[in-house]
């Protein structure tokens, strides 16, 4: 690098320096070349690198009885955990990654998927899908452009954990008598629900809850309910892992289970 600056700063006739003016015209296109091959070799091609996905699933129930919601559900709410979102996310604990980089979403990239979209992946606030697909690939989906190469990828995996995982967390607890009950005296803990999913699954999950309205209580003193269950993956979504510890519940205390 040393040898090019000064056959470049020498004017071979007359072996004396060039004027500054000349040397920076010399020394400019140099400069790029060498920022350009070194931006090369530490750029990351689509997203920034993370470390797992977490796949977290809803209680639609919860979902419409959430009071931050207002209870304005549009769609009547099903027995089912249906898809929150899948995030790609750090052991460190760092907040989900807020991607702004990759291609706005497209509706017509998932197309062939839509009708199972539909079913796994609700908005239960709005009468159309497409805004909340299009809000969780904005702000979670487009983090994973360095292991899916597209749109249509991300939530073909999406719908691929939703065939295989959510029917069996709902079964598991219906196995463990956990059923959904509006009776204030019929109340869970977040251990023993959680407990019962990792003895089938044989990883930790976390379960994840919101206030449940009540028209007895006063705001800010509602009751808690389970409103989310969190899986863990490897960076692909493919193989199920303990979630970390450093995400943990924020289930505390005796929690309800919304019918």
């Amino acid at each position: 690098m040393t040898s090019m600056v000064r056959m470049l700063v020498l004017n071979p006739a007359s072996r004396k320096m060039e004027s500054p003016k000349v040397l920076n015209r010399l020394a400019t296109p140099v400069f790029l070349i060498f920022f350009l091959t070194i931006s090369s070799m530490f750029s990351v091609s689509g997203s920034e690198p993370y470390d797992y996905m977490q796949y977290v699933v809803q209680w639609q129930p919860a979902v419409c009885s959430n009071p931050k919601n207002n209870r304005r559900c549009t769609k009547l709410p099903k027995q089912n955990f249906t898809i929150h979102g899948l995030w790609p996310s750090n052991f460190s604990g760092a907040h989900v990654i807020d991607c702004r980089q990759g291609h706005a979403f497209d509706i017509n990239e998932v197309r062939p998927i839509r009708a199972e979209l539909d079913e796994c992946w609700p908005d239960m606030l709005r009468r159309s899908n497409d805004f909340f697909w299009g809000a969780e690939w904005g702000k979670h989906g487009r983090c994973s452009l360095n292991v899916f190469s597209n749109q249509f990828e991300y939530f073909n995996r999406s719908v691929t954990l939703c065939n295989m995982y959510n029917r069996r967390i709902k079964d598991i607890l219906w196995r463990a008598q956990i059923y959904p009950s509006d009776n204030r005296g019929v109340v869970w803990t977040s251990p023993s629900i959680a407990k019962e999913i990792h003895n089938v699954f044989g990883k930790r999950p976390v379960l994840r809850c919101d206030d449940k309205y009540d028209p007895g209580a006063r705001s800010g003193h509602y009751p808690k309910q389970l409103q989310e269950v969190i899986l863990c993956f490897d960076e692909k979504g493919e193989v199920l892992i303990d979630c970390p510890r450093s995400r943990e519940t924020n289930c505390h205390g005796f929690i309800l289970f919304s019918p």
